[in-house]
């Protein structure tokens, strides 16, 4: 059967995220989608792609956005599409205008300025877990370590650090009201939260700006062009949402990878100067980020199918980072691996802005968890997901021992 005679037949062709293991191991159903169906009508009249090829033009070579062509974001009305100004929901000409003032921000400068403390702030984690053989990967380490990098982006107290946190995460569920329309009200509650914290932070950054981030979002400009007050908060508060449940996800769901393959734990101990393949690695095997979507905005064809305008089409990134036609023996797990770039963090003109920030997080969270420890073994019936949108673990329970 062709791909256009079998793509117009609906079905979740073993993938069905309500009845699959979405979160813990769901690339056998992926697998199988990209084996048997990839360019696939879902029942619900949305769209999805499996291959790595189709993914890439679709988020590189398509004329698509973020919204449909009536302007509206998908599942949204026009109050919500409106009040909406976070550049990952935007389309050009508007999305340009912010991406490029927001880049202003993310300096090569700012950036080095925040390895320190994300250094100095998971040694200090991991001194206070020196006499414990067992320790929670999430707690302990992939939430203290972006944590700490927020803080520091924004020049706020640390002592903010787990008040912040849980507001990002509660916000995080407004991306996602279909799936958890029971903490909605929470989320709102907490976006509210969040944005009167951010406006006093801005206010402050403008009569007494600093070098962080956050101060140089407020200045940034560009032909006498700079961002609004609402334009500045949703910014701020996009960039926490999109980045530190994410952040936490690359280095739990990595940490868990270098307990299942101690010896690849080992060698990046061993040689350290693989800690960036290394984190690519863990980036292309367990993303945190699963899916992203597009809507097209003309017809377009994706082997032998075409899909119409205005469909709203799913890129299965964490099926395209094991796909075969790309990636030698995918289902191998491997830091010396140099094949193609995985699509972890997008593509095209919404490819993640915030992805050396994440990478240095990881960079850091690795290298010194394997020169301080010899083992660690994860206990997997212990592994408790996040009731969230991403692949983000709430509890990674394992046993370590220490490097004497």
């Amino acid at each position: 059967m062709s791909d256009q005679a079998s793509a117009l037949t609906p079905g979740w062709y073993g993938a069905n995220p309500d009845t699959m293991d979405v979160k813990g191991n769901p690339h056998p159903a992926y697998r199988e989608l990209r084996e048997t169906q990839p360019v696939n009508l879902q029942p619900d009249g949305q769209w999805r792609l499996s291959r790595y090829r189709d993914i890439q033009k679709l988020l590189k070579h398509s004329r698509s956005g973020m919204r449909h062509l009536d302007g509206l974001i998908p599942r949204e009305n026009r109050e919500e599409t409106e009040a909406s100004k976070f550049m990952l929901r935007m389309d050009p000409p508007d999305h340009d205008r912010l991406r490029s003032l927001v880049s202003k921000a993310f300096t090569p400068r700012a950036l080095a300025s925040i390895r320190p403390v994300i250094q100095g702030q998971i040694e200090l984690e991991l001194d206070h877990l020196a006499e414990r053989d067992s320790i929670d990967l999430i707690a302990d380490l992939a939430l203290p370590v972006p944590a700490a990098s927020m803080c520091a982006m924004l020049g706020v107290p640390f002592e903010d650090r787990d008040r912040l946190s849980n507001l990002v995460s509660l916000a995080t569920y407004r991306l996602a009201k279909a799936a958890f329309p029971e903490l909605q009200a929470k989320s709102e509650a907490a976006i509210l939260e969040l944005a009167a914290y951010m406006m006093e932070l801005i206010e402050q950054r403008r009569i007494n700006p600093s070098d962080d981030i956050l101060s140089a979002l407020v200045v940034a400009e560009e032909a006498g062009d700079r961002l609004n007050e609402e334009e500045l908060l949703q910014q701020s508060i996009g960039l926490l949402v999109a980045g530190l449940e994410t952040t936490i996800g690359l280095i739990g769901n990595g940490m868990a990878c270098f307990s299942r393959y101690p010896e690849q734990f080992e060698l990046l101990h061993e040689r350290p100067e693989l800690v960036d393949s290394a984190v690519e690695e863990c980036l292309r095997f367990e993303p945190s980020v699963p899916v992203t979507y597009r809507v097209l905005h003309e017809d377009t064809r994706f082997g032998n199918t075409t899909i119409p305008a205005d469909a709203t089409v799913w890129a299965v990134l964490i099926a395209a980072n094991r796909d075969p036609e790309v990636f030698t023996e995918p289902d191998r797990f491997d830091i010396t691996r140099n094949d193609a770039k995985h699509c972890s963090f997008g593509g095209g003109i919404h490819f993640c802005l915030g992805s050396h920030l994440a990478r240095m997080n990881a960079e850091v969270a690795f290298t010194t968890m394997a020169r301080r420890y010899r083992t660690m073994e994860v206990d997997e019936r212990g592994i408790q997901w996040a009731p969230s949108l991403f692949r983000i673990p709430a509890k990674i329970p394992a046993r370590v021992e220490r490097r004497r």
